[in-house]
């Protein structure tokens, strides 16, 4: 008995449907609980960003401000990038969908299995199609570290973002003290280590992908032990950082405030409401667009150098609209201090997923449904391998309770 058990497990082992019909369970597993924490980070964000969808933030470019914006419009531009990641997941996880089991070493057997019975008791949607494939097509792993890789590379850049905004000089992110550090030897040091940690999580996952994918690269297209259960075990702690980096975000995010006064102050001393005052002047002055741009860029040059702000510098528009011109400006100075507050240049932007209250509101409740609907094809395919899982032991119990020398 004890041989024949032996003999058995070495032809088990021996069979790449075996070996990769347990890999696919196994990443089935892990990648249904990423994608639940996922999930939970997108519906922590959508609360936050509902929360903060009138809070004034400066965005950046090329590392200087650039227009003001709201919080929540920048929580929903990486909600709309996550909800992307959560789709590459489950398009990873219907590949991995597929049974091996069957193909053998990977021509299949004479024995008359049935193969879309396997497939449906081990909790798959169906049996890989081509025995050959089943064993040698690894791409099930490939598509899955793939998608997991942009997902964590995406937040990198988010928690890259935060970190920026909570630098001294910048000061547009408080951190809560709870999830910052303060520096003994440096003690007038604030230093939000719970940012850095989400980027290093980020670019550890990268890493642990890429030594999963690298692996497989110039392999044969065959069965091998490449891509089998050493690679597969190593690639595991891609996951596990992963759902660090996952459960950290969920909870530092909502956490973290805006300075809207620091925000408010850069906004006004780098120009950033100039895009409103160069629209307003081609809409109700009857200037070109080459013409405001000119008044404009000429204002802001002017109000820099004497070190004033955009809100205080109608004087110095008032040169540069009759330098251009040749005549003096309609807009007066009550009209000219409207056209750039921040609020006036955000409330315009209401063109479908601009920051304005009314297309992020219809925003959000896109985000809801794409949110709902992901998380029905999660259920879906859990509850497959939950039903699945029930009926493999009734059936077990079944043929126990059949067997006379039981």
């Amino acid at each position: 008995m004890g041989a024949g058990l032996a003999s058995a497990l070495q032809i088990g082992r021996a069979r790449g449907d075996l070996d990769h019909t347990v890999s696919r369970m196994e990443l089935r597993t892990r990648l249904d609980a990423l994608v639940t924490m996922a999930l939970h980070l997108v519906g922590q964000l959508m609360e936050k960003a509902r929360l903060e969808r009138a809070t004034l933030i400066v965005t950046y470019s090329h590392g200087q401000p650039a227009q003001p914006s709201t919080f929540g419009h920048y929580l929903a531009a990486a909600i709309e990038m996550l909800l992307r990641d959560i789709e590459r997941l489950l398009a990873a996880r219907a590949d991995v969908d597929h049974c091996p089991m069957g193909a053998g070493a990977m021509i299949g057997t004479s024995f008359d299995i049935d193969r879309e019975m396997l497939a449906e008791l081990l909790g798959f949607e169906r049996p890989m199609l081509n025995t050959y494939g089943a064993v040698a097509a690894v791409d099930y792993i490939t598509a899955v570290y793939s998608a997991l890789k942009l997902m964590v590379l995406n937040l990198g850049r988010v928690a890259q973002d935060l970190l920026f905004w909570s630098a001294f000089e910048v000061g547009q992110l408080y951190v809560p003290n709870s999830l910052v550090r303060v520096n003994r030897a440096l003690a007038q040091k604030r230093d939000p280590v719970s940012l850095e940690h989400l980027r290093h999580l980020a670019s550890q996952t990268c890493g642990r992908c890429d030594m999963v994918i690298g692996a497989l690269h110039n392999t044969p297209f065959t069965q091998m032990s490449d891509s089998e259960s050493m690679a597969q075990t190593e690639g595991y702690s891609a996951f596990e950082s992963a759902a660090r980096l996952l459960d950290l975000m969920a909870a530092l995010v909502p956490a973290c405030r805006i300075n809207i006064e620091r925000a408010e102050m850069t906004a006004d001393a780098a120009c950033l409401t100039l895009a409103e005052l160069t629209e307003t002047l081609v809409r109700e002055t009857g200037l070109s667009l080459h013409q405001a741009q000119s008044v404009a860029s000429a204002t802001a040059t002017s109000v820099t150098t004497a070190g004033r702000t955009l809100h205080s510098g109608y004087e110095y528009f008032a040169r540069a609209f009759e330098r251009v011109t040749g005549r003096p400006p309609e807009m007066n100075s009550e009209n000219y201090v409207e056209t750039v507050r921040t609020e006036r240049f955000i409330a315009r932007r209401h063109l479908h997923g601009g920051p304005a209250a009314e297309a992020l509101e219809e925003a959000f409740l896109l985000y809801a449904e794409k949110h709902a609907e992901l998380f029905t094809t999660l259920s879906i395919q859990t509850s497959r391998v939950i039903a699945a899982q029930t009926t493999l032991v009734s059936i077990f119990h079944t043929l126990l309770a059949d067997d006379p020398e039981h």
